[in-house]
């Protein structure tokens, strides 16, 4: 497990974790971690939270009512790795219903109600659509991730989601005569979709 790939550190001790810490590792014979990364704060209205303040917000009461996925994907959605980010209840729920249940949520109940209404379920391989294809970068999506950018990495994923979606509306597969080539297409699309976003 050492030398850490990547020590997160939060700003607050950036003195101890970049100047003392090393020493003691270097003194005793280890390893410097390989990369630091230095994660801002979550504020309120701006302010850094505090007990004293009394503007602490409970994290397992956030869970409890929304689910810890989609607290996770509003964190990263929502607020740029390395900065300071201003969380809100509302911004949460505004991310859950127009991105999570409308964009995703909407393109997975429709397609799978489409395929199992036309085809009973049963969808055949069929050729990719290189149109669809060329939208996926696998690759801007891992550049990404891999620098921390992951509200970037997110975008590339909604942009993709988003195209999924065009892609059925312009396509209409359940008036079109090669239905089962374009929910092969969609369908694919979302389970590439549910790995990506598995993080």
């Amino acid at each position: 497990w050492w030398p850490a790939s990547v020590h997160l550190l939060g700003k607050d001790i950036l003195r101890f974790h970049c100047v003392i810490w090393p020493g003691m590792l270097l003194s005793a014979g280890y390893e410097l971690p390989k990369q630091l990364f230095v994660h801002g704060f979550l504020t309120i209205d701006g302010q850094k939270m505090s007990k004293t303040l009394g503007n602490v917000i409970n994290p397992l009461r956030l869970v409890e009512n929304y689910g810890v996925d989609p607290l996770r994907y509003f964190l990263m959605r929502e607020i740029p790795f390395g900065e300071d980010g201003d969380f809100s209840e509302a911004s949460l729920k505004k991310r859950m219903n127009n991105e999570l249940a409308n964009d995703l949520g909407n393109l997975v109940s429709r397609s799978l109600t489409i395929a199992e209404k036309s085809l009973k379920g049963h969808v055949k391989k069929a050729a990719i659509d290189k149109n669809l294809e060329k939208k996926f970068s696998l690759e801007k999506i891992e550049e990404k991730m891999d620098s921390f950018q992951l509200h970037h990495a997110i975008d590339e994923i909604w942009k993709f989601i988003n195209d999924v979606n065009r892609y059925i509306n312009e396509k209409e597969p359940w008036k079109a005569e090669n239905k089962e080539e374009i929910l092969y297409n969609v369908l694919e699309s979302i389970r590439i979709i549910a790995t990506i976003i598995t993080p």
